[in-house]
């Protein structure tokens, strides 16, 4: 099996729209244990689109989906490139044109007939419905070939993966295929190879191995047509790497965060200057947050430190805004303002600007105080401002993690 995605749209070109979508159908896609095998954008023009559908299929790509350019307007050309391509012709679905018509009605909009054309479908290829929105999808079937043409509207896009393409992949993929995701945190890609090397030439080549490292952490996935294999490294590598590893799968930081404090019935408030609030939007990203999230502040001035958070003028005066004295009393004096267990304060320079030689851009102090418990750490990021927000934050989440752990 060799799957191909197309994702069309001049805006992703010009790099005004990130291209999320391949990113998701990767995803999915390894989910049932098969893989994106090439992905190409190309511009919203009928030729190009054709011409990569003629070379996948000469290349005997079996499956190849195709997300965007399905809509109404004169740059949407991925029907009239499909229905040239299978030399199809164009039904009027009158019935769908009703639909369409009745949709439109219930929102107080005249439906522009620019909308006709989504009410045509090929008298040689299946449509694929869409719940979401208007544009409906296409479904070509040759004897080694499936092609799927899916809207570029990423909601729509995943209802029609979910529903109709994923289920059909599945039904012609064979192999029993296991996949595991072990999600690190507070070590580099190249220190974790290093400590996995004997447990990944002991299960070479029965466990594929891939490192994935993104800002701040590192998955490790695990591919396996063994299930006891599977389990077995899993094992071996949860011993290895222990307390740096805070879940599994989707699992996320501030979801380990969350089961800590539910089971130790405690609850926390934050005062945060350099990351904006978000510490306390990654910890009420989670569905029962109200169990343990008091509250926070955004400090960023230092007059809201001070009146509202509870830190001293001279401490600020004395040691500075970005300081472990300012970090501290922030994290006390947040405690004492919302009467928690535990009292978070992250104090530092996001930049690009406003860095000195003493303290630079990417400094940080992130202040902890559970119930009678201090700590203080002092960080140095990166030059990048959202880069630094979300390392803060991150490394807030996890100092708590550890903390809550012991």
């Amino acid at each position: 099996m060799k799957i191909a995605l197309i994702t069309i749209g001049d805006e992703i070109l010009t790099g005004f729209t990130t291209n999320s979508n391949a990113a998701w159908i990767g995803q999915e896609i390894l989910k049932i244990g098969a893989n994106i095998n090439v992905q190409v954008t190309v511009s919203d023009n009928e030729k190009d689109i054709k011409r990569y559908l003629d070379y996948f299929s000469s290349e005997n790509y079996s499956h190849i989906i195709v997300t965007g350019g399905l809509g109404p307007t004169h740059d949407d050309v991925t029907q009239s490139a499909f229905f040239d391509f299978f030399s199809s012709k164009a039904i009027f679905d009158a019935s769908y044109w009703e639909q369409l018509k009745s949709r439109f009605a219930k929102r107080n909009i005249l439906i522009p007939e620019k909308n006709r054309n989504q009410a045509v479908k090929p008298h040689n290829g299946d449509i694929i419905d869409n719940q979401l929105g208007s544009a409906r999808g296409l479904y070509f079937s040759r004897p080694k070939n499936k092609y799927f043409a899916l809207p570029g509207v990423p909601a729509e896009m995943k209802a029609m993966m979910i529903n109709t393409v994923i289920p059909l992949i599945v039904q012609d993929y064979s192999k029993n295929s296991y996949i595991k995701t072990i999600n690190t945190i507070g070590l580099g890609e190249s220190a974790i190879a290093e400590k996995l090397e004997d447990v990944i030439k002991k299960y070479s080549p029965k466990i594929k191995i891939a490192f994935l490292p993104q800002l701040g952490r590192v998955d490790i996935r695990l591919f396996s047509e063994n299930k006891l294999f599977l389990a077995q490294i899993t094992d071996e590598i949860e011993k290895i790497l222990n307390r740096n590893i805070y879940g599994y799968d989707d699992d996320t930081i501030e979801t380990a965060v969350a089961k800590l404090l539910i089971e130790k019935k405690y609850t926390i408030a934050t005062a945060e200057s350099c990351t904006g609030g978000l510490l306390a939007h990654r910890l009420t990203n989670v569905a029962g947050s109200s169990k343990y999230m008091l509250g926070g502040v955004v400090c960023y001035s230092n007059s809201v430190k001070i009146e509202q958070v509870g830190a001293k003028q001279k401490t600020i005066m004395d040691y500075g805004a970005v300081s472990e004295q300012t970090a501290r009393e922030l994290a006390l004096g947040i405690q004492n303002k919302f009467n928690s267990n535990v009292g978070i304060g992250i104090t530092g320079i996001a930049g690009p600007d406003g860095g000195t030689k003493e303290k630079p851009v990417g400094l940080a102090y992130i202040g902890l105080i559970i119930n009678d418990e201090e700590l203080v750490k002092k960080f140095q990021f990166v030059t990048n401002r959202k880069a630094n927000k979300l390392l803060s934050s991150q490394t807030a989440l996890n100092l708590l993690r550890l903390k809550l752990m012991q």
